[in-house]
């Protein structure tokens, strides 16, 4: 009895204790696309509470997850002399945004079981693993991944997280151009010596705003009555065109 008393003891001393907390919350939840957007810069603002430690004990690691969509890989074939794209094959319910920002690089931070789990880093993506079980499928994987990385779709960062004073922090993270419409969710994790000792998360919603929300609401609520107009303004400036030409 008293040997296992000494072993749940020692258990206890070699097991870290760590009570930290974090809590976050983004500057804006709302960013509004237009016709002129350039692309945004996403602020979060956060504490770390009830640290034992200083700043540099802790490693966090920020995702972003935009809404999913479905993805046509086509890789491409030759056909005598031409190169052709073949037959697709779809990516489904993949993120068409996604993003991470870290104090370091996440695989020094998070271990692979963490890092399967929560999903952290691009190549850790769950829906986009589903495709690339098979050794064949995996060049179809990693053009799509550097497709989308190319575009600024996705992204893994190091950095972008700033300590502040004490315990509070900012980060921050890039928007592209070619952002997706829809919710997002910002997760945040916070790390020590590789645990996970707890975990954030706050909403962000990216909206069209003015004459392009209008046309974008009619195409997804409306899509008959959107082709029609689509069908007659190409008409009309057609004819206009014609008119314009025979004048000259």
């Amino acid at each position: 009895m008293r040997a296992l008393n000494l072993i749940l003891l020692f258990l206890v001393i070699a097991t870290p204790a760590y009570a930290a907390d974090i809590a976050v919350a983004l500057a804006d939840d709302r960013v509004e696309v237009d016709a002129n957007f350039a692309g945004a810069e996403l602020t979060l603002f956060g504490a770390v509470t009830g640290a034992d430690g200083k700043a540099d004990d802790y490693d966090i690691i920020a995702v972003i997850n935009g809404p999913t969509g479905d993805f046509n890989v086509r890789p491409l074939e030759q056909r005598g002399i031409i190169w052709l794209p073949g037959a697709p094959t779809t990516i489904e319910n993949a993120p068409r945004f996604y993003a991470t920002s870290a104090t370091r690089r996440i695989s020094d931070i998070a271990p692979l079981p963490d890092q399967a789990k929560y999903e952290l880093g691009v190549d850790n993506i769950g829906a986009i693993d589903l495709y690339a079980d098979t050794d064949a499928a995996h060049p179809f994987h990693a053009a799509f991944v550097d497709a989308l990385e190319t575009q600024g779709r996705y992204q893994d960062s190091i950095g972008g997280v700033s300590f502040l004073k004490g315990a509070l922090f900012t980060i921050q993270a890039a928007l592209p151009a070619n952002t997706p419409v829809g919710e997002y969710t910002v997760d945040v994790y916070l790390y020590r010596d590789g645990v996970m000792i707890n975990r954030d998360s706050a909403a962000l919603r990216v909206n069209k705003v003015g004459l392009e929300r209008r046309i974008y609401d009619l195409a997804h609520q409306r899509p008959v009555l959107y082709g029609l107009l689509c069908v007659a303004v190409s008409l009309l400036a057609g004819w206009i065109a014609g008119l314009a030409f025979r004048k000259s």
